[in-house]
């Protein structure tokens, strides 16, 4: 059987376009990663869907019948965060809600909300940044990525952790290399896996002395129900999984904003107008393309096709949320979709993204915050050369150039 290959393209048209052939040629198929493990691909919205809630559909490989089959018996670069440790982007059952519980209620839509004023001045300590390296630029243009969108999601994470200030950096710096296209099963990846897990240990052993109002010194405070391989292991998938995602999200609303006046003035009217307009954001380009790897614990019938047990299954997110099966012209971005299914960037079902309203609460911060300071941020190149990892699972924004003053809108 001649298999179609899953390649990481440029996000403009050509990857629209080519999501849109995939699904509407079939919503389930068979296709090729680039090294050539074949996994399953499901594309529609209502099969995407019931796939994400559908428990047969394991995040823990250990549930295969054989370990060979878990990526054809290797390790591919973007399997990290399935295949180390032990945590709840990849347990089921009864584990994962154990591990889930202990920060479900931290991180709920109405916990978060304590967190809002350290938001806010981490965004306006990154804008006063980003406008520095403005100045610094001479009106020339600056990479809002590394200047803004990469720092704020970080920097505000490791607070929430409770991460001392001076370990932000070395902790960012590790994390970008653990996110790399480098195996991850080299000596160098496990040494920075190692180098953030002593960090990490580090913090716990230091907010056991000088506990704080962050989320590991609340962990600790029952400890009773909580051991240190449960906050180890906690800690870590939020950090590694939380800010990059976040931060494509900045940087995508950042670019579609700058060239939508419209949209802007919309989003600037209010909060709530910012944040009605970022959740059409994150349908239009979800952070993570795909949902976290699945891998099927018994033969799944998705309309007439049967996924095989053991198989190794991709959901695309970005394919589902612009499926015109559930939204009408679902490549534009409008101010409102009424009547209209909520996207599945954050994932649905008992896996749905717990840091899911950190994230909203970092987005539209961010971005209200960033266009009312420079209201006539522009890109500077066409978003189609706009350059992006090279990662099939987890592509990110690396660089996008852009000039703080610009046109007048």
């Amino acid at each position: 059987m001649s298999l179609p290959t899953l390649v990481s393209l440029p996000d403009d048209d050509t990857n629209t376009a080519y999501y849109a052939r995939l699904r509407e040629a079939a919503s389930v198929q068979q296709v090729q990663l680039p090294n050539g493990f074949p996994i399953w691909l499901v594309t529609r919205y209502d099969d995407v869907r019931t796939c994400l809630r559908d428990e047969r559909l394991a995040v823990d490989p250990r549930l295969l019948s054989s370990p060979e089959h878990k990526f054809g018996g290797r390790r591919v670069p973007e399997d990290t965060l399935s295949s180390t440790g032990r945590h709840m982007l990849n347990t089921d059952g009864a584990e994962h809600r154990r591990l889930r519980s202990l920060v479900n209620a931290e991180l709920s839509s109405g916990a978060v909300g304590r967190w809002r004023a350290t938001v806010d001045r981490i965004v306006h300590e990154q804008l006063d940044h980003l406008e520095r390296e403005g100045a610094e630029a001479g009106g020339g243009p600056v990479n809002l990525m590394t200047a803004f969108a990469n720092q704020v999601p970080v920097t505000v994470i490791s607070t929430v952790l409770g991460l001392r200030p001076a370990d932000t950096p070395v902790a960012a710096a590790l994390l970008r290399e653990l996110l790399s296209s480098k195996p991850t099963d080299s000596p160098e990846m496990i040494g920075y896996y190692h180098e953030l897990v002593d960090l990490v240990l580090a913090t716990i052993e230091h907010r056991r002395s000088e506990p704080g109002e962050d989320l590991i010194s609340l962990l600790l405070a029952r400890s009773e129900s909580v051991g240190v391989r449960d906050l180890l292991s906690t800690v870590m998938a939020l950090f590694v999984g939380g800010p990059p995602t976040t931060a494509t999200a900045i940087g995508h609303g950042a670019a579609t904003l700058g060239a939508r006046p419209d949209l802007r003035a919309e989003a600037l009217g209010s909060e709530a107008a910012t944040a009605r307009i970022v959740e059409e954001l994150l349908r239009h380009h979800p952070p993570f393309q795909f949902a976290i790897w699945r891998f099927a614990t018994a033969d799944i019938h998705v309309g007439d096709v049967v996924i095989p047990k053991d198989a190794t299954v991709l959901l695309s997110l970005a394919a589902a949320n612009r499926d015109p099966r559930a939204y009408d012209d679902p490549d534009d971005v409008r101010s409102h979709r009424d009547g209209e299914p909520s996207h599945l960037s954050f994932g649905s079902g008992v896996h749905r993204c717990i840091g899911a309203p950190l994230a909203r609460m970092e987005i539209t911060v961010a971005v209200r915050s960033l266009f009312l300071r420079f209201p006539r941020l522009r890109l500077t190149v066409d978003p189609g050369e706009l350059c992006w990892s090279d990662m099939v699972f987890d592509r990110r924004l690396e660089s996008m150039p852009v000039n703080l003053g610009g046109a007048p809108a």
